[in-house]
């Protein structure tokens, strides 16, 4: 494997095409593959590694906001210090202080540690642990690897809420939220607040990522269109892109390009063609991420289509949309205020006595341990494991595109932070995203918003679904416990 756009901080130099290193202190040495962008003040042993930039208009952008510290600080840089420059960051990222770890707000650019060292390629740090390579297979509800454990003994994943120290292996808390938020006085000014962060930090995005072409994910929910609308507030000069994928919605293919004709943004629908499939690419996908996510894009690149997109002379940037999800209330139903519900393992299916119920299982004693105020535990893990682990997973897939990266514009500690203050009710419809949307580009505040409709969709292809979902309940959790399940959401429902 070739390890494309990843890094490792282990006690000898990786040799692997492509790959730079830089001695560290302590015997360290820092290997990365020449796609992974690096900002570094050794004297300092200060590491910047992947892409961030500033959200807040008037402020320095990382790069010099290190600097200054490092300058100005006569003794250790604290983690408070840092943490405090790094909530108003966006992109996708690693921040390395003399041993210590911060990942980005969603841990998008992923962090593993195990006694050799630490790496973002879960693969890498498992063969130079003395691993034998293997390829986890998710579940079809939980259909990622929870964090904190991994599919191998010994290696552990950085989860968002965590600081990880390199030398001691010790683990600290962190807060979640940012500590410093805009004050405003009602949702009105949220809204205009809200747009005016983002449309600085889309300006300083396009500075930071300058002459690179911009292709925009649009499909017709509401996550790809706030983006859209903030990104044409902003005057952002991109393109909107639509990957057919099979069973694709009816609104998914139609409501994009109302989109674009309204605002004359250029669209292109990629097709799927089923003749390009390679299972020579998927197998690639899935070995490059460890397998710790099955989901569609696997299928979009085993097809072909991002490499059709992206196949363009010069370097290519895809916004995408996945971390305004992170705020939408959708697990609340199978937990409480501090913590899982009684059928919280039974609506995942997750099975007895397996890996990922120890994961879960130490992951909520951490949380139990370490609290984060303001925040309910369904938030928690939508934003630790959903995002986290899920969307990390896949975020790594697209290192594999040569000459593309993708950006998340609103994983940012900052944004996530303004957007869960909306009220909750709204936030379980997105109605503040359609609020937002209407602010910023009037011009598609009427459009609606797509159904999940399938264009040879029937009463009976939906009951077969809901049957095989029942079928798959009955296998993993047994009859007591599904029948249980069915009838906690039905009482809920009615209260």
């Amino acid at each position: 494997m070739q390890h494309p756009g990843q890094f490792a901080i282990l006690k000898k130099a990786l040799s692997l095409p492509g790959y730079r290193t830089l001695p560290l202190s302590g015997g360290w040495v820092l290997s990365r593959h020449e796609k992974l962008e690096l900002f570094a003040l050794p004297e300092h042993e200060i590491f910047l590694l992947g892409i961030a930039w500033q959200t807040l208009p008037g402020k320095p952008a990382p790069e010099q906001e290190l600097k200054a510290l490092a300058e100005r600080s006569g003794g250790p840089v604290t983690d408070e210090a840092l943490m405090a420059l790094e909530e108003s960051w966006c992109g996708r990222y690693v921040l390395i202080c003399r041993g210590r770890i911060f990942t980005d707000t969603c841990a998008l650019l992923p962090v593993f540690h195990s006694p050799a060292g630490i790496s973002s390629d879960l693969t890498l740090l498992a063969e130079v642990s003395g691993l034998s390579a293997k390829l986890y297979e998710p579940g079809k509800v939980m259909n990622w690897m929870p964090g904190p454990l991994t599919p191998y003994p010994g290696i552990r994943r950085v989860m968002p809420s965590q600081i990880y120290c390199m030398e001691s292996g010790e683990t600290r808390s962190r807060p979640l939220l940012a500590l410093s938020r805009p004050p405003v006085s009602d949702d009105e000014e949220r809204i205009r607040v809200f747009t005016e962060i983002f449309t600085n930090s889309l300006h300083n995005m396009r500075e930071r990522l300058s002459g690179r072409r911009m292709l925009l994910a649009l499909t017709g929910g509401y996550d790809s269109r706030s983006l859209f609308a903030l990104a044409k507030h902003a005057g952002l000069d991109f393109e909107a892109y639509t990957l057919e994928y099979d069973g694709i919605f009816t609104d998914d293919v139609e409501l994009p390009k109302e989109l674009c004709r309204r605002t004359n943004t250029p669209h292109r629908y990629v097709h799927r063609d089923h003749s390009r499939y390679s299972a020579a690419l998927e197998a690639e996908y899935l070995n490059h991420t460890a397998g710790l996510i099955r989901d569609e894009d696997r299928l979009s690149y085993a097809h072909g289509q991002y490499q059709e997109l992206t196949a363009a002379d010069g370097d290519t940037v895809l916004l995408r949309s996945s971390v305004w999800e992170n705020v939408i209330e959708y697990y609340g139903h199978s937990f409480e205020t501090d913590g899982p519900g009684v059928g919280f393992y039974d609506w995942f299916c997750v099975r007895p006595d397996s890996p990922e119920q120890r994961s879960l299982e130490e992951y909520f004693a951490w949380h139990r341990a370490h609290p984060q105020p303001e925040l309910v535990a369904s938030n928690i893990f939508l934003w630790e494991q959903r995002e986290g682990c899920w969307l990390s997973a896949i975020e790594s897939g697209f290192d594999l595109l040569p000459n593309a990266v993708t950006i998340q514009p609103a994983n940012c500690r900052l944004l996530v932070s303004m957007l869960l203050e909306f009220p909750a009710e709204e936030r379980k419809t997105k109605f503040h995203q359609a609020r937002i949307i209407r602010y910023a580009c009037p011009a598609i505040g009427d459009v609606p918003f797509g159904k999940d409709r399938k264009p040879d969709e029937t009463a009976l292809t939906i009951l077969q679904h809901k049957l095989r979902r029942l079928g798959y309940r009955l296998e993993t959790r047994g009859v007591r416990r599904t029948l249980g399940l069915y009838l906690r959401m039905l009482g809920k429902k009615h209260h």
